[in-house]
C-alpha cells in the first residue's frame, strides 16, 4: 500500500529532498542530483512534486512537475511539463509507475497543479512505459533553450507525449511547441 503525496517545491522540506534525491539518484545512476539537490542542476527546476510513499514514508515512485505557458502555431497553451519520473529501482514490476500516473490524471483536471495537457519528452528506451501508462505520442517538433548554455536555442524532434488535462486530445495542436525555457 502506498501514499500519495503531492506538494508545490516550496513546501519541500530539507528531509524531502533527501529522500526524493536518494530515489532519483537510484533511479538515475550518474546523474546531477546531490545530497539535498532533488532536482538536476541543469534543467528547469519543478514547480510542484507528486510521489508514491512507503508506509514509513519512504517515496517509492516520483515525478516532477512546473507548469507554463507554451507558443504553439494555434495560440498559446498552459501545460504541465513533466520529469524526473522514477520508481525506486527495488520497486520496479509492481505497477507503481501506472499508479503514479492515475494520481497525476486528477490534478492534471483540476486543483492547483491543473494544465490544459501533460507534457513530457522522453528517451526512446522508456517510450513505451508512457504509451503504456495513458500518455500519448505527438509528432510535434520542439524548441527550448539547451541544458548546456541557457542561451542557445534548440528545435528537434524527440520522443514526446501528451495527457489530456482540462483539455481533451483532439484539441492539442500540430506544430512547434516552443518550451520558453528549459525543457523539464
Amino acid at each position: 500500500m502506498t501514499d500519495v503525496v503531492d506538494a508545490w517545491e516550496t513546501a519541500l522540506t530539507p528531509a524531502d529532498h533527501e529522500a526524493l534525491s536518494a530515489l532519483l539518484t537510484a533511479a538515475f545512476p550518474g546523474s546531477e542530483f546531490g545530497p539535498g539537490r532533488s532536482w538536476p542542476a541543469s534543467w528547469a527546476r519543478k514547480e510542484a512534486r507528486l510521489w508514491l510513499a512507503a508506509p514509513d514514508g519512504t517515496p517509492l515512485a516520483h515525478l516532477g512537475l512546473e507548469r507554463r505557458t507554451v507558443g504553439t502555431p494555434a495560440g498559446d497553451l498552459l501545460v504541465a511539463g513533466v520529469g524526473d519520473v522514477a520508481v525506486s529501482p527495488a520497486h520496479h514490476g509492481r505497477g507503481l509507475g501506472a499508479e503514479l500516473m492515475r494520481a497525476l490524471d486528477a490534478r492534471l483536471r483540476s486543483g492547483p497543479f491543473a494544465a490544459d495537457f501533460g507534457f513530457l519528452q522522453c528517451r526512446e528506451a522508456v517510450a513505451g512505459f508512457y504509451a503504456r501508462t495513458g500518455w500519448t505520442a505527438v509528432a510535434n517538433p520542439t524548441r527550448y533553450l539547451a541544458v548546456t548554455d541557457a542561451r542557445t536555442v534548440r528545435e528537434g524532434h524527440w520522443p514526446t507525449f501528451v495527457r489530456p488535462g482540462r483539455r481533451d486530445l483532439p484539441e492539442w495542436p500540430d506544430g512547434l511547441i516552443d518550451l520558453r525555457g528549459l525543457p523539464w
